[in-house]
Parts: structure tokens; C-alpha cells; sequence
């Protein structure tokens, strides 16, 4: 299966400014648009590997700027088999925010740790996840990305429970799925599962979408279904 990465080749806006919330050099933000008192705030994929970060989502940020939101996209450390280290990152980007509530838009891994701050993180009203990894066990067992859940957590998803989003719950907040039929990294029937265990959870299914595509701005999935989530 051919896997469509055109997003890649799309045209990147610049920050409109960098926004630091601690003394690493990956705790940072590009913040894009306006400010408004409930940010879109984005979470990069990539397995959770270092050689990813927060430019993969540029030409969504703009996009989404570009509609009249405030973005912010977070970088966090990636250190593999330190995952208290991310988790650690986003909470503490998300309470330094200078918003009482925000919309949490992740992808892939990042998806993994929107789903994870829904769980702990107060001012998280809104999770719309973009295939993400939401069950580290079936991560593991499928070995994804060539190891790459035990890379990540240093060791058997089993023993980080807190971790999994499969085993989490979300009583307050509103959680939207989408996931395209043809993704090759994140397989469809782990959020259709994800849907399954929480049955809160808007779930949205693409035909002839792969993984990549849901946060290519061109396609507009993303911005259809903030828009018509206001309504």
C-alpha cells in the first residue's frame, strides 16, 4: 500500500512567535493567529522518537490560523524510556497556558498524549485525536513502528497502565477520533477498539485516508469537524 506523505511538501508558515515554558531547549511552543481565550493547542507525532517535532504540523497550524484560531504547537522532550519526561512537558506546557480551557488537537503519538492529558489535565475540554496511538498494549504486541512502545516506556506497556488511554477514563471531556481506513502506522482496528472500550467517544472514519492525510490541511478534515463541533 502506497502511503500519500504530500503534506510534507506543502508550504510552512513561519511562527508568528516562540513561546518557552521551561529551560530545555524542547520545552517550546509556536504559537500562530491571534490571541484567544480557548487555543487550539497541537501535539506532534512520530512514535514518540526524537528526529520528529513540532514543524510536521506547520502547515496545519497555518491553516488553522489562517481560519481565525489561535494555535498553539508544542514541542516536548523525546527521550526514549522516559515517558514520565513527556507527560511532564505537556502538563506543564498546558497549566503555564494563559487559558482556563483548551482544545487539543494530537496526531498519532501526539494523539496518544492529547488522550493522555485528557485524562489528567483540567483544563482539557476537548480532545480531537488524528489516528492515534491509543492502545500501547496492541502497540507492543503488534510491534509498531519497529519497537516502538517499548522504546518509548523503557518497558512492557503492562507495567504503565497510567499510560495506556485504553485505560484511562474521560467522564469530562469531549473526545473525537479520526481515523482514515487506509493507515498503515496506526492500525484502524486499534481505534476502532479505543472507540469501543469508550463509548463517549466520537469516532470518525475515513475511506481512502491514510495516515498522513488527516493533518494535511488540503483535505480540510480537521477544520470541518472543529466547525461543525461549534455549531
Amino acid at each position: 500500500m502506497n502511503e500519500d506523505r504530500s503534506v510534507f511538501d506543502l508550504p510552512t508558515r513561519i511562527p508568528d512567535e516562540t513561546w518557552t515554558y521551561g529551560g530545555d531547549p524542547d520545552q517550546v511552543a509556536d504559537l500562530f493567529g491571534k490571541p484567544a481565550p480557548h487555543p487550539l493547542v497541537l501535539i506532534h507525532g512520530g512514535y514518540w522518537r526524537p528526529p520528529w517535532d513540532r514543524t510536521s504540523l506547520r502547515p496545519l497550524a497555518g491553516a488553522l490560523a489562517d481560519a481565525g484560531y489561535m494555535v498553539v504547537s508544542l514541542e516536548y522532550r523525546r527521550i526514549p524510556g522516559n515517558p514520565d519526561a513527556m507527560v511532564e512537558d505537556i502538563a506543564n506546557a498546558l497549566n503555564a497556558l494563559a487559558a482556563e480551557e483548551v482544545t487539543l488537537i494530537g496526531h498519532s503519538a501526539g494523539g496518544h498524549l492529547a488522550l493522555w492529558a485528557a485524562a489528567n489535565i483540567a483544563k482539557v475540554k476537548r480532545v480531537i485525536a488524528l489516528a492515534p496511538v491509543s492502545d500501547l498494549q496492541m502497540t507492543q504486541d503488534l510491534d509498531l513502528d519497529n519497537g516502538a512502545a517499548r522504546d518509548f516506556l523503557g518497558c512492557a506497556a503492562s507495567e504503565r497502565p497510567d499510560l495506556d488511554p485504553m485505560k484511562l477514563s474521560y467522564p469530562n471531556t469531549e473526545i473525537i477520533t479520526i481515523q482514515g481506513d487506509q493507515d498503515i502506522r496506526v492500525p484502524v482496528e486499534m481505534n476502532r477498539r479505543f472507540s469501543q472500550q469508550h463509548p463517549k467517544v466520537k469516532y470518525l472514519e475515513y475511506s481512502g485516508i491514510g495516515h498522513f492525510e488527516v493533518i494535511d490541511p488540503t483535505k480540510s478534515i480537521v477544520l470541518r469537524v472543529i466547525q461543525a463541533d461549534e455549531v
